[in-house]
């Protein structure tokens, strides 16, 4: 988890939300149904504004190592590399929705994940740059009572207030927000077809 999402947000609504902020887009972004290794459009803090940039989704740093689509904020707690990325590159990922799969049966159904009522909302990562391209890397936790009956980890989701301290706000702080999204907040699910 996360091994898919969806990111169909509206950029004119994006673009007034961020500005209503405080903090102008400076770029255009498109895309849904976005898999590990395509181009993502990621948000990186840029003096008081955000800047959108395109970064490829996975950390590869050795030909034959793995690809780190997803990275566990228990890692980022735990390891002082991925400390120091979690303070310096951090990033936010858009997205209107993402994906999980259950089993049923012999086969696995994929299920749209939704935030009802908002039109878009953010998941922070870390990014490297490596030969003059950048890299991203999803921070997931474990998954609240909605989707641990898909899945036991689940993206950390910040709507746009949260998502923009996060961009400011040093790691002590961010680790207080890198938690399951609240069984407060409504999350809905949908059958679909990938």
């Amino acid at each position: 988890m996360c091994g898919r999402f969806e990111n169909n947000i509206d950029t004119g609504d994006l673009f007034e939300a961020l500005q209503a902020k405080g903090a102008p887009l400076k770029a255009e972004l498109s895309r849904q149904n976005i898999a590990p290794t395509q181009k993502i459009m990621t948000l990186i803090g840029k003096g008081e504004g955000v800047e959108l940039i395109p970064m490829n989704w996975g950390i590869k740093f050795t030909g034959d190592s793995h690809l780190i689509f997803n990275s566990r904020i228990e890692t980022i707690k735990e390891k002082p590399y991925w400390q120091r990325l979690f303070s310096e590159n951090k990033c936010l990922v858009p997205m209107t929705a993402f994906y999980e799969w259950k089993k049923e049966g012999t086969r696995k159904v994929p299920y749209r994940i939704y935030l009802p009522g908002e039109k878009f909302f953010f998941v922070p990562a870390l990014y490297i740059e490596k030969d003059k391209q950048f890299y991203a890397s999803l921070i997931t936790t474990v998954s609240n009572k909605f989707i641990e009956k898909l899945h036991h980890r689940m993206p950390v989701i910040l709507k746009i207030n949260e998502a923009l301290d996060y961009l400011k706000c040093d790691s002590e702080a961010n680790l207080k927000r890198c938690i399951p999204l609240s069984s407060t907040e409504k999350m809905d699910m949908e059958q679909v077809a990938l």
